[in-house]
């Protein structure tokens, strides 16, 4: 039975994900914040996961709200600290804006169009203070080609079987990981990742044509810039 993205893939997230350094990932994040004029009162994370990131940052920062699309991955967040939202980030529901906005984990290449891409980036610009800054960042196709390979593995958490297959497209430029989970009982499902690797100069296109500016274009985890040539790459907008 094919499956939304993460509706699974949810129960076995953390065991997928055991080897990030969520602690070096949160302290860039937080770098990244203090490059606003004054330090942001209100957060915004999107495509918060399970909600390692918010259990760092939200001892950081007094008012902090996560938002995802998946409501499995929602009920994993363990943090009391922070309001939690389940929203279609192509869609954001808040009538209020937040001083800083991010996203982690190549969350922005699920949005796998220019036109859904370029009503995000306007989404966000609604939720964002006057003088907020919103980064994120997005894995490009270095990163595609270097990785797939390693993303192809199966494994047993948690009484649940899981295989995972991996593939990019080069000529659609599609990244596909393809899930299929057998639980405890006999269940099986599979689920279809879809991730759009754009190419490095379309971020920049989409974006000139909202109200928003690249103040900042780095290499992931670094304050270099980024080039086409990069392998992940993390901007920083601001209002123009």
């Amino acid at each position: 039975m094919l499956e939304k993205p993460y509706k699974n893939v949810s129960f076995i997230y953390s065991h997928l994900m055991r080897s990030i350094d969520y602690v070096k990932w949160a302290n860039y994040i937080f770098e990244l914040s203090k490059e606003l004029k004054r330090k942001p009162k209100n957060i915004l994370e999107i495509a918060c996961g399970n909600g390692k990131i918010a259990e760092l940052l939200a001892k950081k920062f007094k008012n902090y709200t996560s938002c995802d699309y998946s409501l499995n991955m929602l009920k994993q967040v363990s943090s009391k600290r922070n309001s939690r939202v389940c929203a279609d980030m192509a869609a954001l529901p808040f009538n209020f804006t937040f001083d800083f906005i991010f996203s982690t984990f190549d969350s922005i290449n699920y949005i796998t169009n220019r036109t859904s891409l370029q009503n995000f980036f306007n989404e966000v610009a609604k939720c964002l203070s006057e003088d907020g800054s919103f980064t994120f960042d997005v894995s490009l196709e270095k990163n595609s080609l270097k990785y797939v390979r390693y993303l192809n593995r199966s494994g047993k958490f948690n009484g649940i079987k899981f295989s995972q297959k991996s593939n990019y497209n080069k000529k659609n430029r599609i990244h596909y990981n393809y899930f299929d989970i057998t639980f405890s009982n006999g269940t099986k499902v599979q689920e279809i990742h879809k991730q759009k690797i754009y190419h490095f100069n379309d971020y920049f296109d989409l974006i000139e044509n909202t109200s928003l500016y690249v103040s900042k274009c780095y290499d992931a985890f670094a304050f270099k810039q980024a080039t086409s040539d990069s392998e992940r790459a993390q901007f920083v907008l601001k209002r123009k």
